[in-house]
């Protein structure tokens, strides 16, 4: 009884002399490094934070708002083609007053939308308006009318754009001059083309799931460097304290 007393009473005391012996280890490693322990935590605590926001949660997260990024973009150039279609429908009509309501509503959507651009949208109807308009005023009195029509019709079909080829083109199915044709400058058709250049962001949904997209790929790439930094300095900042 008395040896195992003394044993246990050994045993404690040995216990003890490596407590107090780590403890002033610990006191002196704090006494030469102040706050080194508590950055130690800090760094500890913010690194378990970002351990709980895990990367395929955010990649999730990526996902789903790509998916409507691209949904509401997609709405928005169908909204453009139904305006882009209402300006042609308008060309057709020739009225001048409905194309240029058509054409600002159109101009307006694409200014506030972005992935609208519209392209050239030609107003054909109203280029073969003033061109004719311009052709019958100087078409002489002595040419017969069915074969101007008939002339005018069989050109057009080669040199749509007009211009001077077209003249040259009805004088000789007519046997006249071209300058017998028109005395006035003919209308250039790059004046009847519509395009407008849709805004590289705006603010409506498409472009907030875009600039969200942007903000989650950030996040994750900074997350990624800032874990394996952190790990790094905390393996760096251990072996300091041992």
């Amino acid at each position: 009884m008395f040896q195992k007393d003394l044993g246990t009473s050994f045993a404690a005391c040995f216990v003890d002399v490596i407590i107090m012996s780590r403890m002033k280890g610990w006191r002196r490693n704090y006494e030469d490094n102040p706050g080194r322990g508590d950055k130690i935590r800090f760094d500890r605590r913010v690194l378990k934070i970002l351990k709980h926001v895990k990367t395929w949660q955010l990649l999730v997260v990526l996902v789903v708002f790509v998916m409507l990024a691209a949904i509401f973009l997609r709405l928005n150039n169908i909204g453009m083609m139904e305006r882009r279609e209402a300006l042609i429908e308008a060309d057709k009509t020739g009225n001048i007053i409905k194309v240029q309501n058509a054409a600002r509503e159109l101009q307006n959507y694409v200014a506030r939308h972005m992935n609208t651009t519209t392209g050239r949208v030609a107003l054909q109807t109203l280029y073969d308006q003033d061109f004719n308009k311009v052709v019958e005023e100087n078409k002489q009195p002595d040419v017969e009318n069915g074969d101007y029509q008939a002339a005018m019709v069989k050109c057009r079909q080669s040199y749509p754009r007009g211009g001077q080829n077209w003249a040259k083109c009805v004088a000789d199915s007519i046997g006249v001059s071209e300058y017998e044709i028109t005395t006035s400058p003919l209308p250039s058709p790059d004046t009847y083309y519509i395009s407008y250049a849709s805004v590289r962001w705006s603010s409506d949904l498409a472009g907030v799931s875009v600039m969200i997209c942007a903000l989650l790929i950030i996040t994750v790439i900074l997350r990624a460097v800032f874990v394996l930094v952190l790990k790094i300095v905390l393996k760096f900042k251990y072996r300091a304290t041992e």
